[in-house]
């Protein structure tokens, strides 16, 4: 009996026209962050034993809730040129990796550590200027310039000048 009434029920949409009521929920997760849908930016700076701390701050622009997980990519970069100086920045995995959900507005944050070329010998550095810095979110193939606010020293070797944590929730890194 209960499959005639269904069976009716279905013919009856059908020969009226009508729509049912209840909707299928949507199931996808939110998606990963696309660099055109973040501003990037660098937090305020800590010190501490020749090197400087700043957050990578990642703001969803978008319109829609996305995430990130993991390390994102960063190199210091030439002021006219735009080309890499230096290694690119290595991983510090003192902090587990976890996907953050950014809604429009949130913000996530990785903390960079760079070091004071000076703390190298001239011989392994080769000091050049850099105006900025290429910053790559979790995931993506995309980068994102970021300037400092005013030119500085960077080592043009494969000196280990750049570290850099997994993106945490929040503005800090931390």
């Amino acid at each position: 009996m209960r499959n005639t009434a269904v069976a009716i029920s279905a013919l009856a949409l059908v020969a009226t026209g009508s729509t049912p009521l209840v909707a299928a929920a949507s199931t996808s997760a939110p998606g990963r962050c696309r660099a055109s849908h973040l501003s990037v930016r660098l937090g305020p700076a800590g010190h501490a034993a020749g090197s400087t701390y700043r957050p990578i701050v990642f703001t969803n622009s978008g319109g829609t809730t996305c995430t990130l997980r993991g390390y994102p990519g960063v190199a210091y970069v030439a002021p006219t040129s735009g080309r890499q100086i230096g290694a690119a920045a290595s991983r510090d995995d003192a902090v587990r990796i976890r996907t953050v959900t950014l809604a429009p507005g949130a913000h996530a944050a990785s903390l960079l550590r760079l070091v004071n070329p000076f703390n190298y010998p001239a011989g392994d550095c080769a000091a050049k200027t850099v105006s900025g810095l290429r910053v790559y979110p979790p995931g993506s193939t995309t980068a994102v310039y970021v300037a400092f606010a005013h030119h500085r020293k960077a080592c043009s070797t494969k000196v280990h000048q750049l570290s850099v944590r997994v993106v945490l929730r929040g503005k800090t890194g931390e």
